[in-house]
């Protein structure tokens, strides 16, 4: 075999073992975003996990979440029993906000279950107070209960 066949046959195996082994640059340029997008996803539900909630039942799209008493609450419960004594011309009072509930709607929705008193006579009811988006409030339902 002569020199020349012989070097040709070595630089074709040099050039074959190179190929083989060195990626292409679509591939190398491919790997620098799938990594890090295959590390955010499995990351993502330890995450996930460490966010607090407010309550142990998820959150329904479009749907009541139950709310914190907190002040905002106890003032729109106080508006509502406010807003339904006008309208009857009975007198109401505000004894206790047994649970409340928030909506996201075009500003939020409050249903609450309450106890009010009327003269001596405590009651139950379901309101549900509408707080545009203004800060405005609406009592859009009351709804006695057994």
């Amino acid at each position: 075999m002569s020199e020349t066949t012989s070097n040709t046959n070595e630089l074709s195996l040099l050039s074959r073992d190179r190929a083989t082994l060195t990626p292409n640059r679509s591939a190398l340029s491919l790997n620098r975003f799938i990594l890090p997008i295959f590390a955010l996803i499995l990351i993502s539900p330890a995450l996930a996990a460490d966010t607090p909630s407010k309550t142990d039942q998820p959150a329904l799209a479009g749907g009541y979440s139950s709310a914190e008493i907190d002040p905002e609450v106890r003032t729109v419960a106080e508006f509502a029993v406010k807003t339904q004594a006008q309208a009857t011309g009975k007198p109401l009072h505000l004894i206790k906000i047994l649970k409340a509930e928030c909506q996201v709607v075009a500003g939020l929705n409050y249903r609450m279950e309450i106890e009010v008193a009327d003269g001596s006579k405590h009651l139950k009811a379901r309101a549900v107070v509408w707080k545009k988006l203004h800060g405005l409030l609406v009592l859009t339902s009351w709804e006695p209960l057994p």
